[in-house]
């Protein structure tokens, strides 16, 4: 019932006249003056949806608390999150024969948050593509406002480098780009890294122009809690990066992008998505005390796994790994709002638009 309210909720959206979404998910006014008034009518129409989504979040979260049935609830959530964006994430593309796809000498480094519809957009692209990136989360501070990042570790850092607050946010060290915009992103990544392949079919279909943005938003709108990369959770900054394999089309990997997103924990991700095969072999080989019998001996790994190089700590199980990150670095609760404290204070009109649409 859930699923199929969201998606008719969330397509009819697609077909307001007077509403649209910008591709990054923007939380400070832009640097233009000119742009920093928000129409009435815009204004009026976020608030109506997110007194909505309010709605499900207080639902969701009486759900959730109840033993057993609220663990089943949370995993056909994030089931239903990766379903209805066809699986996007899951498999790296086919390289045209005799091509390599290039490795990038230094990391990318990604500034996003896992709430954020487009910020899921690149990650799907990055797991394509089999990139790893560092991952600088930036949860927002509260629902009130937009522009707000008194208490964020990373935010400043994107207003310093790119002079705005807004998300996703791509650092290449190895051509010196700094860009905003999830399709300017995406094709960014694809025309440098992408040896010519397309996108896999699915997430082709999935990034129409007809299904892209319902799609996003439904997969956001069934995560839609504070502490499921939303707003940020008060945590000790670890000494060195924490280490994830993962990919963005697994369920159970999604569960800990959230609380490492929440905690504001950065971390080198390592996307392993079905068809690398040979970082999929390394993996076996590397981890094979960490993995069951059967799959060591058959060499399929198990998604995600976690390193903190701070504690020597290596673990897999999403349940085990979000529980164990939590008792470790928070340092205080989640903040405590819902949407319905929704507001488009200190926004500009360019929040509100999808350029070409």
């Amino acid at each position: 019932f859930s699923f199929v309210f969201c998606f008719l909720f969330t397509s009819f959206l697609q077909f307001l006249p007077f509403l649209s979404l910008s591709r990054t998910c923007p939380t400070g006014p832009d640097t233009d003056n000119r742009d920093n008034e928000v129409t009435s009518g815009s204004t009026r129409t976020m608030g109506a949806l997110m007194a909505v989504v309010g709605l499900w979040q207080r639902l969701l979260g009486l759900l959730l608390g109840l033993p057993f049935i609220g663990r089943l609830f949370d995993l056909g959530l994030v089931f239903a999150a990766t379903a209805v964006r066809g699986g996007a994430g899951s498999n790296v593309v086919a390289v045209p024969s005799g091509r390599a796809l290039p490795r990038p000498t230094r990391p990318l480094k990604l500034y996003e948050y896992t709430a954020c519809p487009f910020c899921r957009k690149v990650r799907e692209a990055l797991s394509e593509l089999d990139l790893d990136v560092i991952v600088y989360p930036t949860p927002r501070e509260t629902l009130k406002a937009y522009g707000v990042s008194k208490e964020s570790r990373f935010r400043p850092q994107v207003q310093q480098l790119g002079g705005k607050l807004a998300f996703p946010f791509l650092v290449d060290e190895n051509t010196g780009v700094k860009m905003y915009e999830s399709t300017d992103i995406v094709d960014y990544l694809y025309s440098q890294y992408g040896a010519g392949a397309k996108p896999p079919l699915m997430t082709r279909v999935f990034n129409s122009k007809l299904l892209q943005l319902p799609t996003l938003c439904l997969a956001s709108f069934l995560r839609p809690l504070p502490r499921m990369g939303v707003l940020r959770t008060p945590s000790a900054l670890p000494a060195e990066p924490l280490v994830l394999w993962a990919y963005e089309g697994s369920p159970f990997c999604k569960l800990v992008h959230e609380a490492l997103c929440t905690l504001e924990l950065p971390y080198h991700l390592h996307n392993l998505a079905h068809g690398a095969v040979d970082k999929r072999k390394d993996f076996v080989k590397r981890f094979a005390d960490h993995l069951k019998g059967w799959r060591s001996s058959v060499g399929i790994g198990k998604f995600p796994l976690l390193e903190d190089p701070n504690t020597g700590t290596t673990m897999t199980e999403s349940a085990d790994i979000v529980r164990y990150l939590f008792d470790t670095y928070a340092e205080g609760t989640t903040v405590a709002e819902t949407f319905s404290d929704y507001s488009t204070a200190g926004a500009g009109k360019g929040h509100f638009s999808v350029p070409g649409q």
